[in-house]
């Protein structure tokens, strides 16, 4: 790739043909005061147009120039019938050496590779660019730079993982996607908390007949998120109890039951009554914790005396067969997919 230095009028710029760009960095206030001080050491990169020039790298130094006041630019410009694949890679390579780049401008880079040359030869591309060049996961990240830009914010600021994100555009988030992103943004929460939200909203309101939106701007939901007097920790515990009701109902109802005669028993402290995983069937489990035959001896007597306590026969006698499975009351198609 040749190009000819030259200085060239901004107003000759098309600033707003976004063809190449693939930084993801709004602000300029940093570095039109570094070229104010210093000036312009790194050259942007331009193609001539049949009017003007495209920029091929270099969005935020002309902007910077043009927010100085400038009205020209030294730059380094590229005849019009230059390989555009040449260009690209001329583009990717300007960005990648002077910093990591983020997923989204990663993104921008195989979706800007991917329209200008064959599928075939895109990881050959990316590896000589030093983007990964593993099939699946470029088909994931290449989906990212198509995703709402909103929702683009919040992978760049961490609280929303790529996973994530391209579970909450499916068609079944469709209108909650970025409302689920706030309230993990809000939550701060982790991946696995993330998955359980939306698995039990998905599952709720397929079962109830209503959409996901429906479902968490509902009032219960919607009071749990805006009490003030509540942390995210808090809020995160409530809200997933809330969500555990309503998709289980008669297993959170046989939890607490069990919580409130648990109570009642009054075990010592190195005996713990584990019941059937939730609550479906009635095979209960004793642990004992100890130390000594003296401290062996005490969980011993507890042992005899629960044996004939009505409290502990009222638990374990209760039938809870009629517990509903996880995921009854899903049809098979609709279930979420891991």
């Amino acid at each position: 790739m040749t190009w000819t230095d030259e200085i060239i009028h901004l107003s000759s710029v098309e600033i707003e043909d976004h063809t190449f760009r693939i930084t993801t960095e709004e602000n300029i206030e940093t570095l039109s005061c570094s070229i104010r001080n210093a000036g312009l050491i790194n050259h942007p990169i331009v193609i001539r147009k049949k009017s003007g020039y495209a920029v091929i790298s270099g969005f935020r130094r002309i902007r910077s120039a043009i927010n100085l006041g400038w009205t020209s630019i030294s730059a380094r410009t590229i005849e019009p019938d230059a390989d555009r694949f040449e260009c690209a890679k001329l583009a990717i390579a300007d960005n990648s050496i002077q910093r990591s780049l983020n997923l989204i401008e990663i993104s921008r880079c195989y979706k800007m590779l991917s329209g200008l040359c064959k599928e075939k030869d895109l990881p050959a591309a990316a590896s000589l660019l030093c983007l990964p060049d593993n099939p699946a996961l470029a088909g994931k990240i290449i989906r990212l730079c198509d995703i709402p830009e909103q929702l683009q914010q919040y992978i760049l600021s961490g609280s929303v993982s790529m996973a994530m994100a391209l579970e909450l555009v499916k068609p079944e988030y469709i209108g909650s996607g970025i409302q689920f992103a706030e309230i993990f943004d809000c939550l701060k929460l982790s991946l696995n908390k993330q998955r359980e939200f939306l698995t039990l909203s998905f599952e709720i309101a397929t079962r109830e007949g209503i959409s996901v939106l429906e479902l968490i701007n509902g009032f219960d939901f919607q009071n749990i998120l805006s009490d003030e007097e509540s942390d995210r920790n808090r809020k995160t515990n409530k809200i997933r109890q809330y969500l555990k009701s309503r998709r289980f109902p008669v297993i959170m109802k046989a939890e607490d039951n069990f919580r409130k005669n648990l109570r009642k028993l009054a075990l010592t402290g190195g005996i713990k009554l584990i019941p059937p995983a939730d609550f479906e069937g009635n095979t209960f489990i004793i642990s004992m914790e100890f130390k000594t035959t003296s401290e062996f001896g005490e969980l011993t007597a507890c042992l005899n005396r629960l044996t004939n306590d009505p409290v502990l026969k009222e638990i374990v006698s209760k039938n809870t067969s009629d517990c509903n499975h996880p995921l009854s009351g899903i049809p098979e198609n609709r279930k979420p997919k891991n």
